[in-house]
Parts: structure tokens; C-alpha cells; sequence
């Protein structure tokens, strides 16, 4: 009784968690194609991506704005006494002005006022405006390279996170056919062992089998509930009622999956590669600057201003600080300048020196690059031809498994072997249909990098798109 007891409350266990096994049939599936697009849609590092080519466009026309002329206006209307002393010092922005001649100390308080223009315009720097302005299309095509380099990175993880999602969904209906399949034997031991036909040991034996299926989906539904959290998380989806769309792996379509180019070598505008060449590029550009920076540059000045004042043209002091400021003294002054620091080129010198070395590690993080993705294509393009032999030859392994279980299990049935042979050919065809997944997956995951590497990847996505 106690027997029964046991064997009914694992039925029952087994019946409730069949109902938490994923089955997209009457359930809303995700497309790899769609994954990918609301990833990029989504996902926090591509906005931040493209904030930054928006700031860059914005920068170079920042920088567009150095060429223009700037032009300060003041008018000041003071209060103070007007002590002047005949001597030269260095103002330094800081001390203020009292013109004039020589006078004695007087604390008379005087009111005036002066209004002033000032333009400087360095009109000619030998370059260097073209430069700075080269700097800052250089920056915005590395932020524009980052951009195409982020969103192609993302859609390979995206790919990758998918195709493992459903993988591990095939998985885990593999183990719960399995677990199915243990509960077969369980119930057709039970029979024969209550009927005295076989002993009380193959009882034992086949729950203990059972137990073991049953861990073994539970550690597969595990599994690929942590890829379908990591896939809601990448896409902002909720992924509880959604599954992975099992029609990626139809014959059809990974035979026209197939017949994407391949290459072995990687183009130069590849997105992995063109972050590298226009920081290298950018890199010559600072270079560049610095050797305009330090030249001479030709500039005009000029200079108007009015003053007003209340003493008189005699020296007489105003009675009436509302008396106001009868007389006017109006001025201009332009003149061309050139400016040109000789011990700048000691830093002209030394700032060149350090950007030729940065630009060379630049350069060697480029070809580094170029090679370890030349030698990602060609292992790929060597690991495929492996794979579709493999593919052809697991079917046939996987039929023969499926012939031997049943076999051995009506054998079992008819008294003519033993347990451990049906447990046998069940492990030999659990094993089989994992490999067929799992080979499956590997194919894909193969065609996806080459179709990467090969400069296709947008191809390869259309075709999963419905």
C-alpha cells in the first residue's frame, strides 16, 4: 500500500511539472530577426552611442566657429579719485588704469565713463583651422565607428544569447521526452513486478532511473530559463509566455542559410575593423594640429572707445558730481599683428615625438585586429565543413537509436532481457537527440560568424525575418 502511496504521489509530481514545460505551439514565439532589432531598439549602450555622434556633429560645428572674429563691447561709468604716477609696471588684467600726466595727491572724488570696442581676428594660421577642424570630423567618425561597431557587436551577442536560448529549449524537450519515457518503463516494470514476472529489483532500478530523468529536465528547465531572462533583459521584453522559434532549424532554410559568400580574409571596412582605422586616423589628425599649433599666426586688431571725464582739460576738478561730463575724448586704433612663440618649438617637438608613437600602437592594434579576425573566419570556414558532415551521419545514429530502444523495450516487455539493456538504449538515445541539437546549434552559430566575418550578417538575419 505504501508502494501505491509512493507511486502515485510521483505521478502526480511528473504530471505538474509537464505543465511547466515551455510549448510554443498556442504561445507567442520571438523571431531571431525581431530579437535583434528590439535589442538595438533597446538596449541602453546604443542610445548612448548615438547621443554621442549627435554630440560629435555638434563639436565640429563648434569648431567651424573658432574661424570667427571675436569682438568685445564695454561701457563702464566709474567713481574714483585720479592719482596718476609716471612708471611702467605690468597690468596683468588686474591693476586699473589712471592716465595722465604727473599730479599731486588729491582725494577729489571725479566721475567718468568709457565705452569700448575691441575685434581681434587671427586671419591666417598657416593651417591650423583646417586642422582643428579635421580633428573634429575625425572624432566624429570614430564615434560614428563606435556606434557601427557596438550595434554590430550586439547583434552577435544577440545571435549568439538566441540560438543557445534555443538550443537549450530543444533541450529541454529532449529531457522531458526522456522523462516520458522513463515513466514508460517505470510503469511497465511496476506491472510485471506486481505480477511476479520480475523481481522487486528492476522496480528499484527503473525509479531510480526515473529520478535521475526527472533531475536532469529540472536542471535543463534551469538552464534555459536563465538564457530567456537574459534574452528579456537585452530586449526589454517579457519573456515569460514567449519561446524561441523552432522553424530556424527546417532543412529549407538552413540549406538556404548555406548559400551565403564566405571570405577568409576580413574587409578593411569591416565594423570591428573600422573602429580601429579611424582612431588611427584620428590620431594622425591630432598630429597634424600639433604641427599647425605652434606656428606663426597672422592677426588684426582694432580698437575704438569713447571716454568722458569730469575734470576739465585745465586739471579742475568738478564742483557738482551731477555737474556731468562735459568734455569727450573719442579714439581708435587698428593694427596688424604676428605672433609666434620660438620656445613652442621645444613642445612642438616633444608633443610630435608622442603622437608618432601613439599613432604607431594605434596602427599595430589595427593589424592585431585584422589578423585575429582573418584567422576567426578561416577556423570557422574549417569547423563548418566538419559540422554538415556530422549533420549528415546523425540522423542515421539518431533513427537507429530510436529502432534499438523500441526494440529492447518489447523485449523487456516479452520477458527476452534485461533492465539494464532498455536503460541502455534509452541513454544511447537521449544521447542521440542531444547531439542532433547540439550540432544543429553549432551549425548555426558557425553560419552566423561566417556571414559576420564575411561582411553579410544583414543578409543572414532577413532570412529569419517573417
Amino acid at each position: 500500500m505504501d508502494h501505491k502511496v509512493c507511486w502515485c504521489t510521483r505521478m502526480r509530481r511528473f504530471f505538474v511539472l509537464a505543465l511547466l514545460i515551455p510549448f510554443a505551439g498556442n504561445a507567442q514565439t520571438l523571431n531571431l530577426y525581431d530579437a535583434v532589432n528590439k535589442a538595438i531598439a533597446y538596449y541602453p549602450l546604443m542610445r548612448q552611442r548615438q547621443s554621442e555622434v549627435l554630440a560629435g556633429k555638434a563639436h565640429v560645428n563648434t569648431i567651424n566657429g573658432n574661424r570667427l572674429p571675436s569682438l568685445t563691447l564695454q561701457d563702464q561709468l566709474n567713481l574714483g579719485t585720479d592719482n596718476s604716477l609716471q612708471g611702467a609696471y605690468f597690468s596683468l588684467g588686474v591693476v586699473p588704469s589712471t592716465p595722465g600726466s604727473y599730479a599731486s595727491v588729491k582725494d577729489n572724488p571725479n566721475e567718468g565713463n568709457v565705452a569700448i570696442s575691441l575685434l581681434k581676428w587671427e586671419f591666417y594660421t598657416f593651417g591650423y583651422y583646417n586642422a582643428q577642424q579635421k580633428v573634429a570630423k575625425a572624432q566624429l567618425a570614430v564615434n560614428e565607428a563606435n556606434l557601427n561597431s557596438d550595434k554590430y557587436s550586439l547583434t552577435e551577442n544577440i545571435v549568439s544569447l538566441y540560438l543557445d536560448w534555443l538550443k537549450k529549449y530543444r533541450l529541454l524537450q529532449i529531457q522531458n521526452e526522456n522523462m516520458q519515457r522513463a515513466t514508460v518503463i517505470l510503469t511497465a516494470i511496476r506491472a510485471t513486478v506486481l505480477s511476479g514476472l520480475k523481481p522487486g529489483v528492476d522496480s528499484s532500478t527503473a525509479s531510480a532511473a526515473y529520478s535521475e530523468a526527472r533531475i536532469n529536465y529540472l536542471q535543463a528547465l534551469d538552464r534555459y530559463n536563465y538564457d530567456r531572462i537574459t534574452v528579456g533583459a537585452y530586449t526589454g521584453i517579457n519573456t515569460s509566455n514567449i519561446f524561441p522559434d523552432t522553424s530556424l532549424i527546417a532543412p529549407a532554410l538552413l540549406q538556404n542559410i548555406t548559400l551565403v559568400p564566405q571570405t577568409d580574409s576580413i574587409s578593411p571596412g569591416h565594423p570591428l575593423l573600422e573602429v580601429y582605422q579611424k582612431q588611427y586616423e584620428q590620431q594622425l589628425a591630432d598630429n597634424n594640429t600639433i604641427s599647425k599649433k605652434y606656428l606663426p599666426r597672422f592677426g588684426f586688431i582694432g580698437a575704438t572707445w569713447l571716454r568722458n571725464s569730469g575734470i576739465s582739460t585745465s586739471g579742475a576738478y568738478p564742483e557738482n558730481l551731477a555737474y556731468g561730463m562735459p568734455d569727450s575724448k573719442y579714439n581708435y586704433l587698428f593694427g596688424l599683428t604676428l605672433t609666434y612663440n620660438v620656445f613652442d618649438l621645444k613642445h612642438r617637438h616633444d608633443e610630435l615625438v608622442e603622437g608618432r608613437y601613439q599613432a604607431d600602437a594605434k596602427q599595430s592594434v589595427l593589424q592585431t585586429q585584422q589578423t585575429t579576425l582573418n584567422a576567426m573566419a578561416q577556423q570557422a570556414n574549417s569547423t563548418y565543413e566538419t559540422t554538415l558532415e556530422k549533420l549528415k551521419e546523425i540522423p542515421v545514429q539518431l533513427q537507429s537509436a530510436r529502432q534499438a530502444y523500441g526494440q529492447q523495450m518489447a523485449l523487456y516487455k516479452a520477458g527476452l532481457n534485461t533492465l539494464i539493456d532498455v536503460t541502455n538504449a534509452q541513454y544511447v538515445l537521449l544521447q542521440a537527440e542531444t547531439t542532433y541539437v547540439i550540432t544543429q546549434d553549432e551549425l548555426l552559430q558557425l553560419l552566423y560568424i561566417r556571414a559576420g566575418l564575411s561582411g553579410q550578417l544583414d543578409n543572414f538575419l532577413q532570412k529569419f525575418k517573417q
